[in-house]
């Protein structure tokens, strides 16, 4: 089992490409994805946190 430092990290490519996320979420992660990688722990709270954003 892995613990939090050994959680796999995907680069932006490949969760940008995966089958997990939607359309429009994938356009949210390309414009707000570093060239880095990420767990997806962390870039579910990514989506999420955009969600709650409010409208200007």
């Amino acid at each position: 089992m892995l613990d939090k430092e050994q959680e796999v990290k995907f680069t932006k490519e490949q969760i940008v490409s995966s089958k997990q996320f939607t359309v429009i979420e994938k356009d949210i992660l390309k414009a707000l994805l570093e060239d880095k990688d990420y767990s997806l722990k962390e870039v579910k709270k990514i989506i999420v946190d955009f969600n709650k954003k409010e409208v200007k």
